[in-house]
């Protein structure tokens, strides 16, 4: 029993203390984490109540200043004996803004002695107030006091108001009316600044009165007579001072603050979001728990070593106990010869090693010695074996000890007690100050490995002397032997071949082929012969008959056995025959353009270097397949009415434009029928394609020229009316808006007839130049002829974005033209006129922008005018 409480006390003391001590730091931190809570939402309350008494503070203030204000409507209204209006008494720099902001525009109205409206301002009020209560107070009682209210203006939306009156008298003292002044709410509420609320919070004013309340939340102002608030009771969950909702009208929770207002029988609330004003909280909150979880990760870690740490040490020393029987037992039971040897030492700094005692062996490594192992246990071997050191081998053992690399080797032996052995085998490892060797007699395995060697080597020589090259492989198929002739024949010799390195004597092209055939007959175990390629390292080419054959016993393969034979001159004949056909290839391929022949089934089965260079480049491959397969389905289309009239018989000629890469190519192709020997049956067409890219472009570049104002370089008529078209026709697919302009330089006949045709030429190029500079880089600029100037603006996403630009124009035009020397002041006049899917021509819609330029000639010059002009009859506006 004692037992197995001291190895139950050994097993719960290290667990018991990690978990008292993780017990006492989270009961620590939930403590602190509490307290913090409460500290946070304390903050947090008196936050919002000072907020809420800066709304208060704000809106008593105002208040109090309109009440100044109907006492000072009192005053003058009285002094002028009933006379003085609202209009006056509320006009700018006046009366009312000596107390009020300008902005406030307040409703006010003057109530007679009967309670009728006679005058009334910034609002709507009822005809007749007398039945109201403030109406009937004034009317009774003459103190000089104003009267505040909240009442619903509107019982839809229960829209409600600040309500300031106060008595008005007659010079005798009795009672001539009432002063009325509204306010809105919502203005303390919705835009004043000096309160930061965080998002998300509302800032609220609630009616004492009838419990109407205006609030704002962000940018949203809401009205309601719903809101209603209790204070809450101090406890240590919850401050005294702060205002909860009864019941919550949006989502958000909110920690809210107030302060009264009994002058104005109201409240001034205001509430952050939980959410912002514990965020500090919160996260002081997470680092105390992610510390306490990192620290509780470290204990248990700690804990966890210390257990795993008590449980190695005890499971060790059974371990050390255990391997020390086994080791015994295995060193007993070996067929090798097992020592231990200790090092023995000299006295001395240096230490050097002397000699090695036997510390301990086995029976069969005392028997190798000539000695029983009690009889040599613990004795050194200088005197057990002194052949040990003048042998070397007590060196090695040293050298072992020392750099603590283990030596592996074979050896010859002579000096051993029995003369059989004659051929060892050890291993030395290097321990604690000693070596462990291990000695295995292997002179029958060297005996018989000598008489192998004797066998291959009469069979080397009858193989070196066969005509023909052999190779034999393992099982594997990996290259163990081959022959001289092998040698001679393949260019390697028999280190280069070994393994799978004799492929390399195989051609490149026929290499995979024959790794096929290969693994094929290791599946079938049939035979194999094939003419293949020999590539000698100089490059020569040997033609070689290759035939290999599994070797077979009782239906396993354990190897293969394969003969090269040279048959370099037979194949002589057949490369003059390929090299006839090389020398044709040769002619097709040095001309410029793509030759290919099809056959009837619309399969190339020839075609020259240009052709294969052209769809190459595409990572195609043409040769073996079929025109829709090259082409691809669309050009296929294009091309399949032309195939069918050439295999008709028919030799074609035409253009085929390639637009598969970023730059369009265009082709002349040429379609020629092969007729069979009797002439009477297509078996296919002949192809010849010729890259015209260049001739094409060059013709465009020419027609291109033709467009172009040789004055200005700007597009002439005729391209411009091109454009015109083409830009119709865009927009009118698309949707888009496009806009043109029609211009002329204002008074460009009298500088032509002041200063010559020269400066008026080189007027014209500088207003081209800068009105190219004014405008985007995708606009079309025209020059029609004289000064007569239009623009194309395609793809504009207002009207207004074309207009600002046709001001910028007219602006830019104003500053003086310095025309070497000669300065020139002109201006310009714009017609605008826009366009996106009507039904018009080019000609009328710039017949539009011509009537609407002629608008702006009229208007003066030097301006521009735009809209869908009226059409009316064309006029030159210069």
């Amino acid at each position: 029993m004692r037992d197995f409480l001291r190895r139950l006390y050994r097993a719960i003391l290290l667990p018991a203390f990690g978990a008292a001590l993780l017990v006492f730091t989270w009961s620590s931190v939930a403590y602190q984490v509490r307290q913090e809570k409460l500290t946070a939402r304390h903050e947090a309350v008196l936050h919002s109540q000072s907020l809420a008494r800066t709304l208060a503070e704000h809106t008593n203030h105002l208040l109090r200043q309109t009440d100044h204000a109907t006492q000072l409507f009192k005053l003058k209204y009285e002094e002028t004996d009933g006379r003085l209006r609202l209009a006056e008494f509320a006009r700018k720099n006046g009366l009312l803004d000596s107390l009020l902001p300008t902005k406030l525009d307040l409703p006010m109205a003057i109530l007679n002695h009967q309670g009728l409206v006679i005058d009334s301002m910034n609002g709507y009020f009822a005809p007749d107030l007398k039945y109201t209560q403030f109406f009937y107070s004034h009317s009774t009682n003459t103190a000089d006091v104003s009267q505040v209210s909240t009442p619903v203006v509107d019982s839809r939306t229960k829209k409600w108001q600040i309500q300031i009156s106060r008595r008005l008298n007659n010079a005798d003292g009795s009672f001539a009316g009432v002063i009325l002044v509204m306010m809105d709410p919502a203005y303390f509420v919705e835009d004043y600044d000096r309160l930061n609320v965080d998002p998300g919070g509302a800032v609220m004013l609630i009616s004492r009165e009838n419990g109407m309340s205006s609030a704002r939340i962000d940018d949203q102002i809401m009205i309601s007579d719903s809101i209603d608030f209790s204070v809450a009771q101090a406890s240590n969950s919850q401050p005294g001072e702060e205002m909860l909702l009864k019941r919550q009208f949006d989502a958000i929770e909110r920690i809210y603050g107030y302060t009264e207002m009994p002058r104005f029988l109201l409240m001034a609330v205001v509430g952050n979001p939980v959410d912002s004003a514990m965020a500090r909280f919160e996260r002081r909150r997470n680092i105390y728990y992610g510390a306490a979880i990192v620290a509780s990760g470290l204990v248990l870690m700690f804990v966890y070593l210390l257990m795993q740490q008590a449980h190695r040490l005890r499971r060790s020393t059974r371990m050390v106990i255990e391997a020390q029987l086994m080791l015994r037992a295995a060193a007993d039971a070996s067929l090798d010869a097992v020592y231990l040897f200790k090092a023995c030492r000299m006295r001395g700094a240096r230490r050097e090693i002397l000699d090695f005692t036997i510390a301990d062996l086995n029976e069969r490594g005392a028997q190798l010695l000539g000695y029983r192992s009690a009889d040599i246990k613990d004795k050194r071997l200088i005197e057990v074996l002194p052949e040990l050191h003048s042998k070397g081998f007590v060196e090695k053992y040293r050298h072992v000890l020392e750099s603590r690399q283990p030596l592996e080797e074979e050896f010859q032996v002579d000096f051993l007690p029995n003369r059989d052995v004659h051929w060892l085998h050890h291993q030395i490892v290097p321990i604690t100050d000693g070596v462990a060797v291990n000695v295995r007699d292997i002179t029958s395995r060297k005996e018989t490995e000598l008489a192998v060697r004797q066998n291959q080597a009469e069979l080397a020589a009858v193989n070196d002397a066969s005509p023909l090259g052999l190779l034999r492989a393992d099982a594997t198929g990996h290259c163990t032997y081959v022959n001289r002739t092998f040698e001679l024949i393949t260019g390697l010799t028999r280190e280069e071949a070994v393994g799978d390195a004799w492929m390399r004597a195989v051609h490149p092209q026929d290499r995979e082929v024959l790794k096929a055939a290969l693994k094929h007959m290791a599946v079938t175990r049939a035979p194999y012969q094939d003419t293949l390629r020999c590539v000698h390292p100089d490059g020569m080419i040997v033609w070689v008959s290759f035939k290999i054959a599994a070797m077979q016993v009782d239906g396993k393969v354990y190897g293969y056995v394969g003969t090269v034979d040279d048959i370099t001159h037979i194949r002589k004949s057949v490369i003059a025959l390929r090299e006839s056909e090389a020398r044709l290839r040769t002619i097709a391929d040095t001309l410029p353009a793509m030759v290919a022949y099809i056959d009837a089934e619309q399969t190339y089965r020839f075609h020259n270097l240009a052709y294969e260079r052209e769809f190459n480049r595409t990572g195609t491959t043409v040769l073996g397949r079929t025109i829709r397969e090259t082409m691809g389905e669309e050009r296929y289309a294009f091309l399949e009415p032309y195939v069918l009239r050439a295999l008709a018989g028919e030799t074609l000629t035409f253009e085929e434009d390639d637009n598969s890469e970023a730059t369009e190519r265009t082709y002349e192709v040429v379609y020629i029928p092969q007729m069979d020997e009797d002439g009477t049956t297509v078996i296919g067409f002949h192809v010849m394609r010729q890259d015209i890219t260049t001739q094409k472009r060059e013709k465009q570049r020419l027609l291109r020229l033709s467009q172009v104002d040789a004055l200005t370089g700007l597009t002439n008529r005729a391209g411009f009316l091109q454009k015109l078209h083409d830009s119709m026709n865009a927009a009118r697919a698309n949707g888009n808006l496009m806009a043109v302009m029609y211009m002329d330089i204002d008074r460009f006949k009298p500088v032509n007839d002041t200063f010559g045709h020269a400066v008026g030429d080189s007027l014209l190029k500088a207003f081209s130049a800068r009105l190219t500079h004014t405008m985007r880089a995708s606009d079309t600029i025209a020059r029609l002829g004289g000064d007569e100037f239009t623009i194309i603006m395609e793809r504009i996403h207002r009207i207004d974005d074309a207009a600002a630009l046709a001001a910028k124009i007219v602006s830019a035009m104003q500053a003086d033209f310095d025309l070497d020397g000669t300065v020139v002041s002109i201006s310009t006049s714009i017609g605008l006129t826009f366009y996106r899917d009507e039904d018009m021509s080019p000609a009328e819609l710039l017949n539009r922008a011509d009537i609407l330029l002629y608008e702006a000639k009229q208007a003066g010059r030097n301006t521009f005018r735009a809209g869908p002009a009226l059409l009316q009859p064309a006029s030159n506006a210069a």
